[in-house]
C-alpha cells in the first residue's frame, strides 16, 4: 500500500512540476517562486495576521456569542477545569476540518458546563467572559487540563511556554491528536509545514499527559510511529480515543443558493466530494474516474466542495479549465454549511476517496444528511463506516467509476451509521479525558 501511495504522491508531484513549467519565466524568477511555495503556509499567516512578530492582542476581535463564558464557569469552585485551546481558530476561522470540530466542540463543552475556550493573547491563556468589554488573562491553577484541540503547531513558539507554565502549576496538557500525515507522508506537504508540525510532534505530543486521537486507527498510528522510532514519551503518558459527531447547528434548514439550487434541482444525478484539495484526498483520482464515466457517455455530475490546499495548482487548473466545468462539474470553494447540507441531503451519493484520513468526517456527515458513501478501502473508513457503506480498491480510478455506475443502478439508501451529535461527540472526548486519567 506505501510503495501505492509513494507512486501516486510521485505523480502528483510531478503534475505540479509540470504546471510551472508551464509558465514563461526565467530561471532566476523560477527559482524565486520555488523558494516562495515553500514558505507559502508560514509566510502567509504572517502576512494575514501579523501574529508571529507582534503577538496577537485580541484587539479589533469580536469573539461570536457562543465564545462567551459565564464568570461562575471560569472561577467556579471546580477543581477541575478543562481549558480548551482554539487559538488558531479565533485568528483566523477559514472553515477546515479542524476548526469545524473546535467550534462544534467549545459549544457543546460551554453548553454542558464541563469546560470553556482559551485562546493565548499577547502570551498569555485568556478567556472572553460574558459581559467583559475586554479578553481576561486566565490564571492556571493546580487540576486544570489545558487541551489542545487546535491546529497549534501554526504557532508553536507561542505554546512551549504555556504548557511549561500549565505543567510547573499543576496543571496537565492532553494534546488532540488528528493525523500524522506531515511526517508519514511528507511529500505531499510544504517544508515550512512539515518543519513546524515535526517540531509540534517532539516538543508538544511526546512530551504531553495525554494524548486524545479521533480514532483508533489514528492511536495504533501513534504507537507504531513511536516504538518503530523508539522515541521518548512521558512514563505516565496516556493515549484515549474519542468520536468525531456530526450536525450542522446553523443553516440546516434554510433553502438552497442560487448556485446549488441549480444542481440539486437538475434531472441529472450528482456525487459530491468535501474536503480541502490536497493529494491525500483523492480528487484528482476522483475526477480521473468521472472523466472515465463521461468519455462512456455517463450523465452524471461531480461537485466538488473544498478550499485549495498546498501543492494542487495543477488540480486546480485542471478543474477550472475542465471542459465540463459548469456542466457536469462543479468545484466550490467557499461553499457555507447551509450549501453543503444541502448538497449532502441531495447527492446520489458521497465519495471519500482519500488514500489516508485521521477520521473522515464527510463520511459521517453524508451518513447524518442520508447520502449513500463510497469509499477508498482503507482501514480508517472501515472502523468508521463498517459495512454499511462501498469501498472501491485504494487510488484506482477504474474500481471507482465501476461503483459509481453499480450506486446509479441501485436505489437510493442511506447507510445505517451510528452517528453522534457534536453534543454526544463532546461527552465523550471530556469523558475521555477524565476516565483515562488524560
Amino acid at each position: 500500500m506505501k510503495d501505492q501511495i509513494r507512486s501516486y504522491l510521485q505523480a502528483q508531484l510531478y503534475a505540479e512540476v509540470c504546471e510551472r513549467d508551464r509558465q514563461s519565466v526565467d530561471p532566476l524568477s523560477k527559482a524565486i517562486y520555488d523558494r516562495l511555495r515553500e514558505l507559502y503556509w508560514t509566510v502567509s499567516r504572517i502576512l494575514r495576521q501579523g501574529l508571529k512578530l507582534i503577538g496577537w492582542r485580541g484587539k479589533n476581535y469580536t469573539p461570536p456569542p457562543w465564545m462567551l463564558v459565564d464568570e461562575n464557569l471560569i472561577y467556579g469552585s471546580a477543581r477541575r477545569r478543562v481549558l480548551i485551546d482554539m487559538t488558531p481558530t479565533a485568528r483566523s476561522d477559514i472553515g477546515t476540518g479542524i476548526q469545524r470540530v473546535v467550534r462544534e466542540v467549545v459549544k457543546a463543552a460551554i453548553e454542558s458546563g464541563e469546560g470553556f475556550p482559551v485562546m493565548i493573547i499577547d502570551g498569555r491563556l485568556c478567556v472572553y467572559a460574558r459581559g467583559a468589554v475586554e479578553p481576561t488573562p486566565l490564571d492556571i491553577r493546580s487540576g486544570d487540563t489545558l487541551l489542545l484541540l487546535d491546529s497549534g503547531w501554526l504557532y508553536i513558539s507561542e505554546y512551549r511556554p504555556i504548557v511549561d507554565l500549565v505543567r510547573a502549576r499543576g496543571g496537565r496538557n492532553v494534546v488532540c491528536l488528528y493525523d500524522l500525515f506531515p511526517i508519514v507522508y511528507g511529500a505531499a506537504f510544504p517544508a515550512a509545514l512539515r518543519a513546524n508540525f515535526k517540531k509540534w510532534f517532539e516538543e508538544i505530543i511526546l512530551p504531553a499527559d495525554g494524548v486524545a486521537a479521533i480514532s483508533h486507527s489514528v492511536a495504533n498510528e501513534f504507537e507504531e510511529y513511536c516504538q518503530e522510532r523508539r522515541l521518548v514519551r512521558i512514563a505516565t503518558q496516556q493515549l484515549g480515543v474519542w468520536t468525531l459527531g456530526a450536525d450542522f447547528t446553523e443553516g440546516v434548514k434554510s433553502a438552497p443558493t442560487t448556485r446549488v439550487r441549480a444542481i440539486v434541482e437538475a434531472r441529472v444525478p450528482f456525487f459530491l466530494s468535501v474536503g480541502t484539495l490536497a493529494a491525500n484526498k483523492g480528487q484528482a483520482l476522483c475526477l480521473s474516474a468521472f472523466e472515465k464515466l463521461w468519455a462512456g457517455g455517463g450523465d452524471v455530475a461531480l461537485v466538488i466542495v473544498g478550499r485549495p490546499g498546498w501543492n494542487t495548482t495543477a488540480l486546480e487548473r485542471r478543474l477550472r479549465e475542465h471542459t465540463e466545468h459548469g456542466r457536469r462539474l462543479f468545484w466550490f470553494s467557499d461553499a457555507n454549511d447551509a450549501e453543503l447540507q444541502n448538497l449532502y441531503r441531495s447527492a446520489r451519493a458521497v465519495i471519500c476517496a482519500s488514500y489516508a484520513e485521521g477520521f473522515g468526517l464527510p463520511l459521517i456527515e453524508a451518513a447524518h444528511a442520508g447520502a449513500p458513501v463510497i469509499a477508498s478501502d482503507i482501514e480508517i473508513f472501515h472502523e468508521v463506516g463498517g459495512d454499511s457503506i462501498t469501498y472501491f480498491d485504494l487510488l484506482d480510478p477504474n474500481s471507482l467509476m465501476q461503483r459509481i455506475v453499480e450506486m446509479l443502478a441501485s436505489k437510493k439508501c442511506a447507510p445505517p451509521l451510528p452517528v453522534l451529535s457534536w453534543k454526544e461527540s463532546t461527552q465523550r472526548l471530556l469523558d475521555t479525558v477524565d476516565s483515562h486519567g488524560l
